[in-house]
């Protein structure tokens, strides 16, 4: 089992590039600690120019990417940072995606996969559960309400605190 300073939460929002803004780049990224203290958080200017900004769900504006770290910058950060260490969060493939990294040179807990939080209210049947639902369902708390977007903070710490559940429950094998 890992301890607590070995886990570290991920989450990212993405914004569209390419031709009508169909493919996903890096926006912001946010990382918790076992504790839910944010370690990093910065919003990052993608490569390519943004044609969709995908604000109702991603919460980013043009203004946010104005001074925006740049992407192989914030790469070099975010991935320092996760080296030797547990990844927590929610469909992490779109977030490795994004970072240009393969996901499968890290230790990986992610919540999207495990069954055991499945097991709660009947969720086993469903394919795919989103993350405000197991937060809601798990947690008691009510997750990604802003009109404003997602907060890649809250997601990344309720991906952590998820991962805290599972274990409790004896899950959360990495």
């Amino acid at each position: 089992m890992a301890k607590p300073t070995d886990v570290v939460a991920l989450d990212c929002e993405m914004v569209g590039v390419g031709p009508f803004g169909q493919r996903d780049a890096l926006a912001r990224c946010s990382i918790v600690d076992y504790h839910g203290t944010v370690i990093y958080d910065k919003f990052v200017k993608p490569k390519e120019e943004v044609k969709n900004y995908r604000t109702p769900v991603s919460g980013v504006r043009a203004s946010d990417l104005e001074t925006a770290t740049p992407f192989e910058s914030a790469r070099k950060e975010i991935l320092t940072i996760l080296s030797g260490k547990v990844v927590v969060g929610h469909d992490l493939q779109h977030d490795f995606d994004v970072l240009a990294e393969s996901m499968w040179r890290y230790r990986i807990y992610d919540t999207s996969r495990d069954l055991l939080l499945r097991d709660h209210d009947g969720l086993r049947r469903c394919r795919r559960v989103s993350l405000r639902v197991l937060s809601e369902k798990l947690l008691g708390k009510r997750i990604q309400n802003s009109l404003h977007g997602h907060s890649s903070i809250e997601d990344a710490k309720a991906a952590m605190e998820l991962y805290k559940y599972a274990r409790s429950k004896g899950g959360a094998n990495v």
